[in-house]
C-alpha cells in the first residue's frame, strides 16, 4: 500500500520545545546549564575516561534532540602517527554494521513506493539466483530479512575484501556464497550479515541502480550527508579524511590493516560516514522519517516486529530495541577489525546519540553499551519498573545449565571456535533465584542474578533487564538478535575443553617423546620391539600433525586481532594451517587404527608398546572429533 506524506513541521516545534524541556529537567540546577552543555559535560566525562580506560585513540560523539543537532564533537586522535585530532563534522569513521539501519531505510522508501511487498516471497523478485525452497510453502521475505528472521546459517569468513579492485559484484557474491537454510523463516531472530546484504540486493533489483548510488541519491543527498558513501572506493575527499582504525599490539597502537572493504556494502562493508552526517539520520528517524520517509513508513519501521520471547527485546525492521530502566531505545551497534560504532534513539523523548571509534582498544566494543546506558539515565530517566510474581510459577533450577549463543551454533565457518569459550551457565538458588554467568545482556559478559516474575521470564534482580527461557531450550536475552540454546551434556565446552588437554597431552609426549626414545635406542645400539620397521611412523605423524593443528589455533588465539582481518578476508597461511592440519591428522589416523589393529593382532612391540598406539589412536580420534565439532574439518 502506498502511503501519504504528512506535514510534520508543528510536530517539529513541539518536540523542540519538548526536548529543550526534558533536558533542563534532568539537569540540576536547571536554570545554570543549558541542553548542550548538559550534554557536553555528560560526553566530555564519560568519553575521555572511555578513551583512556579501553585503550582506544578517538571517538566523534554527536547528540539530538528536538529536531536538531545539540551537541558534535570529537575526541581524541584521528591518526596516532601524526596526532591529527578528530573532527566531529570532518574525521570520518568506518561504522560498519550501523550501515543496516541505512539499508533497512532504503527498502523501507521501496515499500512505500509499491516496489518491494514485505511479506513476499523475495524468489519474486531475485533474477540472477534464487533463495533455496528447503522448507515448501514456509518462504524467505523482505520482512524476514530486515528482523534476521530467515533462518539462514552464519559465516563470516570471507566475506571481506582488501582493495576495492577485490570486491565482488554484491549479486555474484551472495549467489555464490549462499548459506543453508537451518530453520523456518520467522521462527527465531539471529543475526544475519547474509541477509541484510540479500535485503540490499533488492534494492538494487527493485530500483534498477547499484546499492551504493541508491543510497547516495535517496538517503544521504536529501539528508546533506556530504561526508558519507557506500562506495567502494570511497570518494577520494572521504578517503583522505577517513580515521585509520588501530588494534593493539602489546602497548602500541598498531593499524589494523586488511578487511578495508567488503562483498555485501548492505551489511556494513566500506561504510564510511561522520557523526554530523550520522546525526542527519537521527534527525530523519526521529522526526517521523523527516526527508527520506513517509510517517506511517517511519512508524512501521520503528515499531516491533518480532520478538524471540514475550518480555524480552525485539526487533524493529532494522533497529533493534534495547530497554534501559524500563524505556524503549531503538539502537544498532557496529564492531570491525579497528572500528566500531553504537547509534540509539529514545523516540519518546525525541533524543538520539551516536558514536563512532577508530580502535578496539580492550574491551572497546562492549563499551559502547555502557556510553548508551549511561546517556539514557541521564537523559531520558525513567523509574525501573516493579512487577510482582504473580500466581504460582515454575521451578527455577529446571532451567540450570550451560548455554551458548544461537550465532556460534549456526556457524558454518571457522568462526565456530569462539564459543568454545563463550558459555554462558545458568545456576539456581534454594530461594528461587537465577545466576547467570556470561553474556545475557548487551556489553562485557557479566555475573548477574535474576527473580522470575512470570512462568520463564525473570527480571533483573534491583535492574530491569529481562530474559526468558523457552520450552525448546531458548533464552532470549537483552540482545534481541543473539539468543542463546541450551546445551546437551555432549554439546558441552566444558567437556571439550576436558578431551583436548587430555588427548593434547598425549599427543604431545608422543609426538616429542618417540623421536627421543628412537634416538636414545640408537645411541645405545638397541634393537626395537618385533614390528614391521615403517609401522611406527602413522602413530608418530598422528602425534605431530595433531600438535601441528593446536599450535596453530593457539597461534590464531594468542593475537585474534592480529588474525581477524585475515578471517574476514577468508585466508591466510594460518588459516591454512588451521583447516589443513586436520585433515591430514584425520588421514594419518586413519592409517593408525589399521596400523593398531594389526599390532593386536600380530602381537608387533610389546604390550606397552600397543597400549601407547593404542592411547595416541584414541586421542586423536577425541580432538578430531572436537575439531570436526567447530568446523575445523569439513
Amino acid at each position: 500500500m502506498l502511503l501519504e506524506r504528512k506535514p510534520s513541521r508543528r510536530r517539529a516545534l513541539v518536540c523542540a520545545l519538548g526536548a529543550a524541556v526534558s533536558f533542563l529537567s534532568v539537569t540540576a540546577p536547571a536554570a545554570a546549564e543549558s541542553p548542550a552543555q548538559s550534554v557536553r559535560d555528560f560526553a566530555d566525562t564519560f568519553v575521555t575516561r572511555q578513551l583512556a580506560e579501553h585503550r582506544i585513540p578517538g571517538a566523534a560523539v554527536s547528540v539530538v534532540a528536538g529536531g536538531r543537532q545539540v551537541f558534535a564533537q570529537g575526541y581524541g586522535v584521528a591518526e596516532v602517527e601524526t596526532r591529527r585530532p578528530v573532527d566531529a563534522a570532518e574525521t570520518v569513521f568506518a561504522p560498519a554494521s550501523v550501515a543496516k539501519l541505512i539499508t533497512a531505510t532504503a527498502v523501507m522508501q521501496l515499500v512505500e513506493r509499491g516496489r518491494i511487498d514485505l511479506d513476499a516471497d523475495v524468489n519474486e523478485y531475485l533474477t540472477d539466483f534464487k533463495i533455496e525452497d528447503a522448507y515448501p510453502g514456509k518462504p524467505v521475505t523482505t520482512a524476514h530479512l530486515l528482523t534476521h528472521s530467515a533462518g539462514f546459517a552464519g559465516g563470516d569468513f570471507g566475506t571481506g575484501a582488501a582493495t576495492a579492485q577485490d570486491v565482488h559484484r554484491l549479486g555474484e557474491h551472495l549467489a555464490g556464497h549462499q548459506p543453508r537454510r537451518i530453520r523456518p523463516p520467522g521462527t527465531r531472530a539471529v543475526y544475519s550479515n547474509y541477509g541484510m546484504g540479500l535485503a540490499g540486493h533488492l534494492v538494487e533489483l527493485r530500483s534498477g541502480m547499484p546499492f551504493h548510488e541508491y543510497v547516495q541519491r535517496n538517503i544521504f543527498a536529501p539528508l546533506g550527508m556530504t561526508r558519507s558513501t557506500l562506495a567502494q572506493p570511497e570518494p577520494g575527499p572521504i578517503g583522505r579524511a577517513l580515521a585509520p582504525g588501530y588494534r593493539l599490539s602489546g602497548d602500541r597502537q598498531v593499524r589494523a590493516t586488511g578487511a578495508k572493504y567488503g562483498h555485501m556494502p548492505p551489511h556494513g562493508a566500506g561504510f564510511r560516514s561522520t557523526a554530523t552526517d550520522m546525526a542527519a539520520f537521527m534527525l530523519a528517524h526521529l522526526d517521523d522519517g523527516g526527508k527520506i520517509l513517509k510517517p506511517e513508513t517511519a512508524r512501521l519501521m520503528h515499531t516491533r516486529q518480532f520478538g524471540n520471547a514475550e518480555g524480552t527485546s525485539g526487533m524493529a525492521y532494522g533497529f533493534q530495541e534495547h530497554t534501559r530502566n524500563g524505556r524503549r531505545l531503538l539502537v544498532h551497534r557496529a564492531n570491525i577489525p579497528g572500528y566500531f560504532a553504537v547509534l540509539a534513539l529514545v523516540p519518546d523523548r525525541d533524543i538520539g546519540i551516536y558514536a563512532s571509534y577508530n580502535g578496539n582498544g580492550k574491551g572497546g566494543p562492549d563499551s559502547a553499551w555502557a556510553l548508551v546506558n549511561a546517556f539514557a539515565d541521564r537523559f531520558a530517566a525513567a523509574p525501573a519498573p516493579a512487577a510482582e510474581p504473580a500466581g504460582p510459577l515454575p521451578d527455577p533450577a529446571g532451567y540450570a545449565g550451560s548455554y551458548r549463543t544461537a550465532l556460534a551454533a549456526d556457524m558454518t565457518d571457522l568462526g565456530k571456535v569462539s564459543s568454545l569459550t563463550s558459555v554462558t551457565t545458568v545456576t539456581a538458588a534454594a530461594d528461587g533465584t537465577l545466576t547467570t554467568t556470561g553474556a545475557t545482556a548487551l556489553g562485557a559478559p557479566e555475573t548477574r542474578q535474576w527473580t522470575q516474575i512470570a512462568p520463564g521470564l525473570f527480571r533483573e534482580k534491583n535492574g530491569y533487564r529481562t530474559i526468558r527461557f523457552g520450552a525448546d531450550g531458548l533464552l532470549a536475552t537483552e540482545n534481541p538478535a543473539g539468543p542463546l540454546e541450551r546445551l546437551a551434556w555432549y554439546q558441552s565446552p566444558s567437556l571439550h575443553l576436558g578431551l583436548l588437554g587430555v588427548s593434547l597431552t598425549v599427543l604431545v609426549l608422543s609426538a616429542v617423546g618417540w623421536p627421543v626414545a628412537f634416538a636414545v635406542r640408537r645411541a645405545r645400539r638397541r634393537s626395537p620391539a618385533p614390528a614391521p620397521r615403517p609401522a611406527g611412523l602413522p602413530g608418530w605423524l598422528t602425534a605431530a600433525l595433531v600438535t601441528a593443528s593446536a599450535g596453530s589455533l593457539v597461534a590464531m588465539v594468542a593475537d585474534f586481532d592480529a588474525n581477524q582481518a585475515d578471517f574476514f578476508l577468508g585466508g591466510s597461511p594460518l588459516f591454512t594451517a588451521i583447516t589443513t592440519l586436520p585433515v591430514l591428522a584425520a588421514v594419518a589416523t586413519a592409517a593408525q587404527v589399521v596400523t593398531v589393529a594389526l599390532a593386536w593382532r600380530k602381537s608387533w612391540w610389546t604390550l606397552a608398546g600397543r597400549a601407547h598406539h593404542s592411547a595416541v589412536t584414541l586421542a586423536a580420534l577425541a580432538y578430531l572429533s572436537v575439531a570436526a565439532a567447530y568446523n575445523l574439518i569439513g
